[in-house]
C-alpha cells in the first residue's frame, strides 16, 4: 500500500479501500469459530494482533521503500505475484475439497468487478 501511494496518491487510497474490503469478509471467518465455541477473549485477543499485523507492515513498507527508491517498482510486481500465488495455492485445495467450483468463480468475478468498480470511482 505505501508503494502505491507513493507512486501515486490515489493508487494508495483506491487500495487502500481495496485492503478494507478485504479484511470484513477475512475478519468474520476468523470470528465465527471463535464465536461458535464461546471464546471471547481469545476473538478478541485475535483481531487486536491481526489489525497490528497491518501497521507493523506498513511501517516496515515504508522503510524498505524509502531505502530503495529504484525498486518500488519490482516490488510492487514481486508484492502482486506474492499474493495471487498465496491466493491460488490456498483456494485451489478448497475448491477441490468441498467441490464448489461455482462459488469459487463467482467469487472471483465479484471481486474483479468491485475492484473495477473502486478504479471507475477513484481514477488512478
Amino acid at each position: 500500500m505505501v508503494n502505491s501511494y507513493l507512486s501515486k496518491p490515489a493508487l494508495g487510497v483506491m487500495l487502500a479501500i481495496a485492503i478494507a474490503l478485504h479484511n470484513i469478509p477475512e475478519e468474520l471467518a476468523m470470528a465465527v469459530p471463535l464465536i461458535a465455541v464461546k471464546r471471547k477473549k481469545m476473538l478478541i485477543k485475535a483481531a487486536v494482533l491481526s489489525a497490528m499485523a497491518e501497521p507493523v507492515g506498513a511501517i516496515a513498507g515504508l522503510v524498505v521503500v524509502r531505502s530503495f527508491v529504484d525498486l518500488t517498482y519490482f516490488l510492487l510486481v514481486f508484492i502482486a505475484g506474492a499474493m495471487i500465488s498465496i491466493s491460488l495455492h490456498e483456494l485451489f485445495p478448497l475448491v477441490r475439497r468441498y467441490r464448489q467450483p461455482m462459488s469459487f468463480l463467482t467469487g472471483s468475478i465479484l471481486s474483479v468487478l468491485v475492484y473495477l468498480g473502486l478504479e471507475a470511482l477513484i481514477p488512478v
